[in-house]
């Protein structure tokens, strides 16, 4: 009752809202009602904006499926016959699923969505590489990172003191900047497209609060390169 209003709206949850809370430092930032924050509402409109991705019989996986965007998925698949694998290394989600070994046959999973874990990995190249193995040659990966440093190449540490002195957060281990994100995906095979906040009417933008997310699209294009 107390974020209840009209300014603002939660596209997953579909609450109308007075404000949106703060979380860390950022302002306007996390859903009072379903702990939404602005890279997953964005990846909502994304799979809202393409239905098609959910197909009878293949596998949608979800790492470190955040607990709002999880219960939607897991009903999207259920209406259309996906099969919904959610999970991480921490014990969140359903099972087991860790990106550098993932126990999935090569070539076999049509939709992949993974929101701030690359960046949290000290061994996201080899993350990318085994995402692309499993990828379907029609299958999509949505990989959602931090990639707005603005320095010459990606804000990289190798220790706790590093960490904490860069981001205040133990559990962060880069900042890429977009062009060297992008680079490591291509390295890994993958051809990248965007779907960004800043491509949706102001108003839009204003009332769901996307801040300035943007969502990288992969798709395979061919044998990983060496």
């Amino acid at each position: 009752m107390r974020y209840r209003g009209t300014e603002f709206f939660c596209p997953i949850c579909t609450s109308g809202l007075r404000e949106f809370q703060p979380w860390k430092e950022a302002m306007a930032f996390r859903c009072p009602v379903c702990a939404s924050k602005p890279p997953h509402r964005l990846a909502y409109l994304y799979f809202q904006k393409h239905p098609e991705l959910f197909l009878d019989h293949e596998i949608l996986v979800h790492i470190a499926p955040e607990p709002e965007l999880r219960v939607w998925l897991q009903a999207r698949c259920i209406q259309t016959g996906m099969r919904y694998r959610a999970g991480g290394i921490t014990g969140v989600g359903d099972e087991y699923l860790d990106l550098r070994k993932l126990p999935f046959a090569d070539r076999s999973i049509r939709l992949f969505y993974c929101c701030h874990v690359l960046n949290a990995m000290q061994e996201d190249r080899q993350a990318m590489s085994e995402i692309f193995r499993v990828m379907h040659p029609q299958g999509i990966a949505l990989l959602q990172v931090p990639a707005f440093y603005r320095g010459e190449t990606t804000l990289e540490t190798q220790s706790q003191e590093e960490r904490i002195a860069a981001f205040n957060d133990d559990g962060i281990v880069r900042c890429y900047t977009d062009a060297d994100y992008v680079s490591r995906l291509h390295d890994a095979g993958f051809q990248v497209d965007y779907f960004r906040a800043s491509d949706h009417p102001a108003e839009v933008i204003h009332r769901m609060q996307l801040k300035e997310e943007v969502l990288h699209v992969c798709r395979r294009t061919g044998p990983k390169t060496s």
